[in-house]
């Protein structure tokens, strides 16, 4: 795991904690969703903040993707020849934080859904 975190760059110290808040705004809102006290208008949004934090996340993992490509050709280009380990860490960063970012969009969206199909069901 801290490999995966050296390698996807300084994106991923953005990306992990915005992962944590779209696990705690599911879990925040699955109590919401038994509570009967709480408005439907404001549960509502609060499951909906759940696909854009993970919206927000994916869009930082394209970030880090550019970063990191930017990175490698500033390698090639300093360098001239480049060896491949310098390469390698360029496009690790680059796909570590884009694939961590879908990843967390994609658990963020069936988590939203499934959220979302819940308040349907209470509502009736």
């Amino acid at each position: 795991m801290m490999r995966f975190i050296q390698e996807a760059g300084p994106f991923i110290l953005i990306q992990a904690p915005l992962a944590l808040v779209v696990l705690g705004l599911t879990l925040l809102n699955l109590v919401r969703l038994v509570r009967p006290s709480v408005r439907p208008d404001r549960l509502r949004t609060s499951i909906d903040a759940i696909l854009f934090w993970g919206s927000l996340t994916a869009i930082l993992g394209f970030l880090g993707q550019w970063r990191g490509l930017h990175k490698v050709s500033g390698y090639i280009l300093d360098e001239g020849v480049v060896s491949p380990p310098m390469v390698v860490l360029g496009i690790g960063e680059s796909l570590n934080t884009s694939v961590f970012g879908m990843f967390t969009l994609v658990g963020a969206a069936f988590l939203w859904f499934g959220l979302r199909l819940g308040q349907h069901w209470r509502m009736g």
